[in-house]
């Protein structure tokens, strides 16, 4: 197949995000979500979906995106696709393409790459946003993150929106959730290690998300969630209906992450009333506490060392024995959830960034 340059092209928008992703996963939504309202406004956008191992490509990998880019004049390319092909976006600039890249997470934060690989990213990665016209961060952490990182003059942040829900009825005992993917980011391991300490205090949890790579790591956290005797179910990906009744059942949200750009689980959590434990220094800090629209508003959580095994296990001992705290939680976990961003408001934010 023979590459066309854009400029021989009538003036086209497009959207190239990753084909392979295995399950669902918060920038997936993201970039859905974003879509749908463009369109909804009657603004023509192509959502190009590329195939391969990114981002690590293969050459194959490589020519099916420069081709992507070569049918568009305006691109937005998702970030693990982007932020590993400076040379692409290089070539895509001079064809007269305008290219932006929307990075949900800097490639070297997702982990479990050696501290060799984890350069090797972050060198293609400063590169592809150098070359880029546009980068687009996901809240005000992570576009101060991007500039420290890659000495970037402009970042723009377009923090998500959330969409509307009911309010969840929680159960009895509480039940606790763990809502992303089984990975060492995620962290999944340092909530069981933290309901440990408090199994003589009544609660049941779950873990609700895709298993990731990581066998071993999988591994371990299915053998340490069966040590606690029935009290820790884990239930794999959900979605729709399933994914709502386990909000409906949920009475504290629990993010142990070791990095978040944002965290939408978090957002979610408050459009259900539910309050969160959030790990502290990362963007779910903005995602608990708003980008400024919720200013004002009591904490509906807390922000938690993230790598302080105790931290965790004294933040759920206090929600689990104070009744006064999880009622104040609660209340402001429903006062966020009147003043949550909507995604229109996250698509506008996009089209100004991107000057559409």
């Amino acid at each position: 197949m023979t590459s066309t340059s854009a400029r021989e092209n009538a003036a086209s928008r497009a959207l190239i995000v990753p084909g392979d992703l295995a399950g669902p996963s918060g920038g997936n939504h993201y970039n859905d979500r974003v879509v749908q309202e463009l369109l909804a406004r009657g603004l023509a956008v192509a959502v190009e979906h590329v195939p391969g191992t990114w981002p690590r490509p293969t050459e194959v990998d490589r020519s099916v995106l420069r081709e992507a880019l070569g049918r568009h004049t305006d691109v937005v390319v998702d970030g693990i696709i982007g932020s590993a092909a400076p040379e692409e976006l290089s070539w895509a600039r001079v064809h007269g393409v305008r290219v932006a890249v929307l990075v949900h997470l800097p490639l070297p934060a997702e982990g479990g790459a050696s501290a060799r690989e984890q350069r090797r990213l972050a060198a293609l990665e400063r590169a592809a946003l150098h070359v880029a016209d546009t980068v687009v961060a996901t809240s005000g952490w992570a576009r101060e993150d991007l500039r420290r990182r890659y000495g970037l003059a402009a970042v723009h942040s377009v923090p998500p929106g959330a969409d509307a829900a009911t309010p969840a009825g929680g159960s009895t005992p509480p039940h606790l959730l763990h809502l992303g993917a089984v990975t060492p980011r995620k962290n999944p391991l340092a909530l069981l290690d933290a309901l440990r300490t408090v199994a003589d205090r009544p609660w049941t949890a779950s873990l609700v998300g895709p298993a990731g790579p990581d066998e071993t790591y999988v591994a371990a956290v299915r053998e340490r969630s069966a040590q606690l005797e029935g009290r820790v179910r884990v239930l794999g990906p959900r979605a729709g209906e399933d994914l709502e009744q386990v909000w409906e059942a949920t009475d504290l949200l629990v993010l142990p992450s070791r990095a978040e750009t944002y965290g939408m689980v978090v957002t979610e959590a408050l459009a259900h009333g539910i309050p969160v434990l959030v790990p502290a220094g990362t963007g779910a800090v903005e995602a608990l506490l708003g980008s400024g629209e919720r200013d004002g508003l009591p904490s509906p959580g807390a922000a938690v060392d993230a790598t302080d095994p105790e931290a965790w296990s004294r933040a759920l001992s206090r929600w689990l024995d104070d009744g006064d705290v999880r009622r104040a939680w609660r209340e402001a976990a429903l006062a966020h959830r009147d003043r949550l961003r909507g995604w229109a408001t996250t698509a506008t934010d996009v089209t100004e960034a991107l000057g559409w």
